[in-house]
């Protein structure tokens, strides 16, 4: 086998290699939680701390409401009990019970107006926790296949790269050396075929006598045009 021939089965091992190992590369960066997943997780907390904060408010507007009713009451057991007989005081027992009752009922209302706001909040912390879940559920799946692929790929990697150390070790150092220059300039591909007097690097046709040369030697002739390393079918 030519050193040219030797060249090219190596570039198709490091092209079969770099394949891998950027999609290896992928894999890894995928793997990690998407920006998506992350949103949707602390869009269901903030809406479950909303919740929790209004669930906290009506605790104390409930509390608020049985104070006054319980202080209600109590003038109302007063000014209907018989124990005061007194006019000016039954008077006032009543002007209070009749603002006690109108403030139980301004209570009131903001406690109903605190729970349809409750129900709103929770209602959209469920819509929440759906989205979540549907889109965590999805990422899990996904998560699983991607490390599937990797377990797949790693030793097809481990393996391409035994196979590009035993090939390099057969080829001339000189070769290999010109081959990694050519190779990192030109995109990870060093070696071109020659296919009706065309580079099939470049896409240029190549004069006669490099085809000639590149037919006829056993050293390495390259492209006038891109400079990769010409191989003849």
């Amino acid at each position: 086998m030519s050193t040219a021939s030797e060249l090219l089965a190596l570039q198709e091992l490091d092209l079969a290699r770099d394949h891998g190992l950027l999609r290896l590369q992928e894999i890894e960066e995928s793997l990690e939680e998407t920006e998506e997943l992350e949103a949707a997780r602390e869009d269901m907390a903030e809406r479950t701390r909303t919740v929790e904060a209004l669930r906290a408010g009506q605790a104390d507007r409930e509390y608020e409401v049985e104070a006054v009713r319980a202080k209600a009451t109590d003038v109302e057991g007063k000014l209907y009990g018989g124990k005061v007989t007194i006019p000016k005081e039954l008077s006032d027992l009543d002007a209070d019970l009749k603002s006690l009752r109108l403030l139980t009922a301004k209570r009131e209302d903001i406690l109903l107006a605190l729970l349809v706001e409750i129900e709103e909040a929770e209602s959209q912390r469920a819509s929440s926790a759906d989205a979540y879940g549907e889109l965590e559920s999805s990422w899990r799946t996904h998560h699983e296949e991607l490390i599937e692929e990797r377990d797949r790929l790693r030793p097809e990697v481990d393996d391409l790269t035994a196979r590009r150390d035993e090939a390099v070790s057969v080829v001339d150092s000189r070769a290999t050396a010109l081959y990694a220059v050519l190779r990192e300039r030109k995109g990870g591909v060093a070696v071109a075929r020659i296919e009706r007097g065309m580079c099939q690097g470049c896409r240029i046709s190549l004069p006669a006598a490099v085809l000639q040369k590149a037919r006829g030697s056993s050293g390495l002739v390259q492209c006038v045009s891109c400079e990769r390393i010409l191989l003849v079918n």
